[in-house]
């Protein structure tokens, strides 16, 4: 095996920039031969950054803008596929919860599903957070735009933002009549129909009604069985009624329904038997000729990753309603918004063998032997059954005077209810209630023409009441968690012709709580908040009467208090604070606040008007994520061979967009490349072994997304047909989610390249 613990060198870091670099000047230089081209420049992009609409190039906040074009010519179809365009963003699909999300930004991340566990970036649709990992991978249909939020945004935005925000814009009742079609094949049975109609409503009101069906089969063969089994199975739907009461005040009420089956791709087992003097072997791992290593995995490797061999199903479904209701409207020189809204949700999810052909060496949850495997096809069979709800309420008011001094204020609640049941083998049920409060402020100072200064603080207060029937709890057991917490953020910004200049110190929070699969008093909790403290240097520019804009940033962060989920064995055969622990089950997950963590980076993002016909995009992050402390219970600290987990050294991205007319339309080409650094999957490295233990190093990897879209007027509307490609420079597909839990080890699987087509029409 080669050697893991193996970094990128800071000499291929400052050669990766350097390149990089060389691109920006080059563009810059063919950017000032067409400056007196007579164009606008480029468009402007408003965002809401600061709870308020402003340019991008205003925003002493590091931002990543997409607008919906982007999103649709650049086949970005889920939340995941959003850190193709933004540096130091890592977003993978948490295969074991409905639609969950794993997001790590700047080496910030949770990747779990529990709904107790609260996520590291916050994601908002029109405005409604969702506190949960569970559904926030949205499809990506009838988006206006998206923002990501990189770094703490505890102030405005609140709890559990400690990493970042991504912030989904979704298009608004037009109150006239349209429609658009479109539906989208592909090579894997992809059958994606969307459609959006929009009605007037009198003279003041708008009605749109959207809806989607998609399916689709695996593009990996499960060999086992002998098919390709089925994939994705979305049907979706939403209203949104919009009624201007006045010129001023309006209401928006919103039902979104969502019932997604989908079987998920198969995993790969990726356990291991051991090696010389290896004692934390897998006890799950495969018996076969692999000098140890699990046989689904390396066959699959050999098939390109187009093989797999679960002898059971991958199911992990989530249904649900959504409903909000937005009243903005204007009081004298105030803005005002109030936002309510409902989340309830159901899942399941059934998984059984965890990507092995048969159980192997141990059959605990059934009688087959090596011989005949089939007697025992499930190697550790959990059926998850969870309900969701939801309920938030935010009031907010922000300034517009001619003076010097602008505010943004506002009162936010939070209600949720989360029972939790598993089984059969190891068989929890738990329930927690969640209420949490926050008032929060910010004061914009134009000092002078050039200074201003923002100052902003939120003061959060919660309580979580816990109750758990597992393991050491046989008759049931209640618990309560409280906190409250002040975040702050103070910004000072200097304009000058070019843009601006501004450094930043902000600080935010990560709620603590309990662990809705524990089992007993150490795996339950409570655990800690954790903390950080932020400060972030950056410059926005533009160039050549708005044909360049080029924005710079660094970045120092330190999280104190980090919590660490750490999954073992549950055999009792783990040592936890000198006593063994022991489960129930397979497996065993401790969340304590064990780390100290130090990130800094840098991160550039580049758009340039090179000729009126072509605009190219590019963007580049580094990161440095390095453990100061990691107290592990009973060990002591392994800071010196703990990993962060998703916090790739280098990612970077260079793509454009080029317009012409031609055949009586117009034609948009549009192609994106990025490079993502291999990054650590989650093991626990207190016992890990970093010779003979599973791979999980997700290796680095190149995208490369290409499409064409052709325009023609059509009647009072428009005909378009998409012909794309995603990671065309690969086939096959490739591992995206290592993850070592004690007793045995699996790994999820995506699809490389996809070649495929969309119909559409609209007027």
């Amino acid at each position: 095996m080669r050697n893991l613990l193996s970094r990128k060198t800071p000499i291929a870091l400052a050669a990766s920039v350097a390149s990089l670099s060389a691109i920006f000047a080059t563009t810059m230089a063919t950017t000032a031969a067409a400056q007196d081209a007579p164009n606008a420049g480029l468009e402007e992009v408003i965002v809401t950054a600061r709870k308020r609409a402003e340019s991008l190039q205003d925003v002493p906040v590091a931002v990543t803008a997409l607008t919906g074009g982007m999103i649709e010519r650049g086949n970005i179809n889920s939340v995941v596929e959003v850190a193709k365009l933004a540096p130091n963003v890592e977003l993978i699909a948490q295969p074991f919860a409905g639609s969950a999300l794993a997001a790590s930004i700047r080496g910030v991340g949770l990747d779990d599903l529990e709904k107790t566990f609260e996520p590291t970036v916050a994601v908002s649709v029109d405005g409604v957070f969702y506190s949960s990992t569970a559904g926030a991978n949205v499809d990506l249909f009838d988006v206006e735009g998206i923002e990501v939020l990189r770094g703490p945004q505890g102030t405005l935005f609140g709890r559990n933002t400690i990493g970042g925000v991504i912030n989904i814009k979704r298009s608004k009742p037009t109150g006239e009549w349209g429609m658009r079609l479109s539906a989208t094949f592909d090579e894997y049975e992809r059958e994606d129909i969307k459609a959006v109609i929009n009605a007037p409503l009198g003279e003041r009101g708008g009605l749109k009604v959207s809806a989607r069906s998609l399916q689709s089969e695996s593009f990996a063969k499960n060999v086992t069985k002998g098919t390709n089994p089925d994939n994705r199975d979305l049907v979706s739907s939403s209203v949104a009624i919009r009624y201007d009461f006045t010129d001023d005040w309006s209401a928006q009420f919103t039902w979104d329904n969502y019932n997604d089956n989908s079987q998920l791709v198969d995993l790969l087992n990726i356990s291991t038997t051991g090696g010389p003097n290896f004692e934390g072997a897998n006890g799950f791992a495969l018996i076969s000729p692999f000098h140890g290593r699990a046989e689904s995995a390396d066959r699959s490797r050999e098939n390109n990753y187009e093989t797999t061999y679960s002898s059971g199903n991958f199911m992990s479904k989530i249904q649900g309603n959504n409903y909000s209701l937005a009243i903005d409207g204007r009081m004298g020189n105030h803005d005002v918004k109030f936002i309510t809204s409902m989340m309830d949700t159901k899942e399941e999810m059934d998984i059984c063998s965890w990507g092995s052909p048969f159980p192997g060496i141990i059959f605990p949850f059934g009688t087959g032997t090596a011989a005949n495997p089939s007697d025992a096809p499930c190697l550790f069979p959990v059926l998850r059954q969870q309900e969701f709800e939801q309920s938030t309420n935010e009031i907010q008011i922000t300034s517009d005077f001619d003076g010097p001094f602008n505010y943004v204020a506002g009162i936010y609640m939070l209600e949720s209810e989360a029972p939790f049941l598993s089984g059969p083998v190891q068989v929890i049920e738990s329930m927690q209630d969640l209420e949490a409060r926050a008032i929060y402020g910010e004061v914009n100072w134009d000092i002078t023409d050039a200074w201003e200064l923002t100052a902003g603080v939120r003061y959060t207060e919660e309580e979580k009441d816990f109750y758990a029937v597992a393991g050491a709890f046989p008759n049931g057991e209640d618990f309560a968690f409280d906190d409250d917490e002040v975040t702050y953020r103070l910004v000072l910004q200097r304009n000058f012709d070019f843009g601006m200049i501004y450094g930043s110190y902000s600080t935010g929070f990560k709620s603590g709580g309990f662990n809705s699969r524990g089992t007993t008093q150490n795996t339950v909790g409570p655990y800690g908040s954790e903390t950080v403290d932020s400060v972030e240097i950056g410059a926005r520019s533009e160039w050549f009467d708005n044909r360049l804009t080029l924005n710079l940033t660094y970045f120092n962060a330190s999280y104190e208090d980090k919590q660490e989920q750490v999954v073992t064995a549950g055999d009792g055969s783990y040592i936890y604070n000198g006593q063994p622990e022991n489960c129930g089950g397979p497996t065993c997950t401790f969340v304590f606040n064990a780390g100290e963590v130090d990130t800094d980076g840098i991160e550039v993002e580049m758009m340039a008007m090179v000729t009126d016909n072509l605009t190219i995009r590019a963007a580049l992050g580094t990161l440095d994520a390095d453990y100061a402390k990691f107290d592990y219970a009973g060990i002591g600290d392994i800071s010196d061979r703990a990993q962060v987990v998703w916090a790739p050294d280098l990612t970077y991205n260079i793509g454009g967009e080029y317009r012409f007319s031609g055949l009586g339309g117009d034609w948009i080409l549009n192609a994106n490349y990025k490079y993502t650094d291999e990054a650590w999957g989650r093991t626990d490295f207190g016992t890990y072994n970093f010779q003979y233990g599973p791979d999980i190093v997700r290796e680095d990897f190149k995208v490369l997304d290409l499409s064409a879209t052709y325009m023609l007027p059509i009647g009072t509307g428009t005909a378009m047909i998409r012909v794309y490609g995603t990671d065309v420079l690969e086939d096959g597909g490739r591992i995206e989610r290592p993850f070592d839990a004690g007793a045995f080890a699996f790994a999820s699987l995506v699809p490389r390249r996809t070649v495929g087509v969309t119909i559409g029409y609209e007027f």
